[in-house]
């Protein structure tokens, strides 16, 4: 299906199967966003002790959600729509619809609801395991969790079926996506990061930012995401921001209530680039066509194509010198330590490349190496090929082999993301699609604004436009690949990445 932009955005309520639908999704996203509140609620302040009965509650919504998707009602109405689609006129929007409910309907059908809600309850129990075990650099304590999980987690895959176990975990969060796309897509960046990487250590500049890491107090941190948040466009009327174990986005009612968190530490980066992250996330929810509110269109296509806003936004953009050139006076007037450090000096520390064992603390160039041992342990898990017992050991051969460094305790290696506990298996990919999406879409903005340096020193309002006309107002409307090729004008291509980062880092490094 071809992207329109012309076409209004909207449904033919008018035909009387489209209407039904639009009921039943509508009783669905009730029961969505109730969850999501829970899912926010949760992640940010319930208290441990309601741990249990949340997790009860939190597989209940899903039951419900799950059986109305798997119902025969639906079967059938899906059957009605597919046949009078190839007769009547319909818009792009009522195409979509009604491809996002086939696909959920069929997922849905193929999964015991038993199993569904077992799946949720665990999620809710193991992601307080992992907080608490990681608070107490204790991996042993949660492995038990983890191992319920990745069994969950394979009779699900088994149920969906496909070339291997891990493929329907994949699609689940990347429609379409496979390991072979996937490994396609991965091979020239695993070749280009370590080469790069090897040019960097050779070269004889040395970037300082030690400045970067010190008493911040957090309050003052939270004032300061607050602002840059607001600058380049997300909406507080429609948002909230709060503290969690780990950076998350909820879309708890799209685009109409979209939350994210942020989490605060001696290294100032680790609170204002996930919230630049994070708010990359909130604003594409937010940018979604009111139209599409309550119904399963009302959110971002894909977690590749939603990790290409927070990438975007957290790297091209708020990694920029142009973008620190209007806004380092928020950072100086905050914490007044930086009066004395040039902007210049500031955006090279944010840019310094230096592997570390942290993924979300991570330089440009080092990163997609932390998703790529993710990727293969959980892959190796899925399949059966690697113990959970055997994890933490694995893992730091693999940050060694990779990145040459290796985590000192459990804390800083297998428990850093909340990702796993939350049987989130297939979702670390997308991040590294997010960097090739972010880095194809960066030259498509470029090329469209060719004094894009000079604009973004004066504000970031023509990037949210731009982003709000090609992207966010669409939702699930269409898949990742039209968007992809809609937006830049050809499928998905690594060079860009490539390209970009060793652009950029040839410059800062003098290379």
């Amino acid at each position: 299906m071809l992207v329109d932009p012309t076409e209004l955005i909207g449904f033919t309520e008018s035909n009387s199967s489209i209407a039904k639908l639009l009921n039943l999704q509508h009783e669905i996203a009730a029961l969505d966003m109730a969850q999501n509140l829970l899912d926010w609620n949760l992640s940010t302040s319930a208290p441990k002790g309601a741990t249990e009965i949340h997790a009860f509650h939190y597989a209940a919504f899903e039951g419900m959600m799950h059986q109305r998707w798997a119902s025969k009602e639906m079967g059938t109405l899906l059957q009605k729509l597919g046949k009078q689609m190839q007769k009547k006129p319909f818009t792009n929007t009522d195409r979509g619809l009604v491809r996002q409910a086939t696909r959920l309907h069929e997922q849905a059908t193929k999964l015991p609801r038993n199993l569904v809600e077992e799946v949720s309850r665990v999620r809710v129990i193991s992601q307080q395991a992992w907080a608490e075990a990681k608070v107490n650099n204790d991996f042993a304590t949660f492995a038990p969790h983890l191992a319920r999980t990745v069994s969950l987690k394979r009779e699900v895959a088994d149920y969906y079926g496909g070339e291997n176990r891990y493929d329907p975990l994949l699609d689940y969060f990347e429609q379409g996506m496979t390991v072979r796309e996937l490994d396609r897509l991965f091979i020239p960046i695993r070749e280009a990061s370590p080469a790069l990487l090897q040019r960097i250590k050779a070269s004889n500049v040395e970037i300082e930012s030690g400045f970067l890491t010190g008493e911040f107090e957090h309050s003052r941190q939270k004032s300061l995401v607050e602002q840059l948040l607001t600058y380049i466009g997300y909406d507080f009327n429609r948002g909230q921001l709060s503290v969690g174990a780990h950076p998350i986005t909820v879309w708890v009612a799209s685009p109409q209530d979209v939350r994210v968190s942020t989490r605060y530490g001696k290294y100032l980066p680790g609170s204002v680039m996930a919230g630049l992250h994070e708010g990359g996330h909130g604003m594409y929810e937010q940018g979604l066509a009111p139209a599409l509110m309550r119904t399963r269109l009302a959110r971002g296509v894909s977690l590749g194509m939603h990790e290409s806003q927070s990438r975007l936004w957290e790297n091209s953009i708020g990694r920029s010198l142009s973008f620190w050139k209007s806004q380092y006076h928020l950072v100086q007037e905050t914490f007044p330590i930086f009066q004395e450090i040039s902007v210049e000096s500031f955006v090279s520390a944010l840019n310094v490349v230096k592997p570390g064992v942290h993924r979300v603390e991570a330089d440009e160039v080092s990163y997609n190496l932390h998703i790529l041992v993710r990727y293969e342990l959980e892959r190796a898990l899925i399949e059966g090929e690697l113990s959970v017992e055997s994890l933490p050991r694995v893992w730091g051969e693999k940050y060694m082999e990779y990145l040459g460094v290796e985590p000192g305790n459990d804390t800083d290696g297998v428990l850093q993301d909340i990702h796993w506990s939350s049987g989130y298996f297939g979702y670390f990919p997308t991040y590294t699609l997010g960097n090739l999406y972010a880095a194809q879409i960066y030259h498509s903005l470029r090329q469209q604004f060719p004094d894009f340096a000079e604009r973004l020193t004066e504000g970031t309002g023509f990037i949210r436009q731009w982003l709000l006309e090609h992207l966010y107002r669409f939702g699930s409307i269409y898949e990742p690949d039209e968007l992809m090729v809609y937006i830049t004008g050809e499928p998905t291509n690594p060079t860009y990445l490539i390209d970009y980062l060793n652009s950029k880092f040839s410059q800062l490094y003098d290379l």
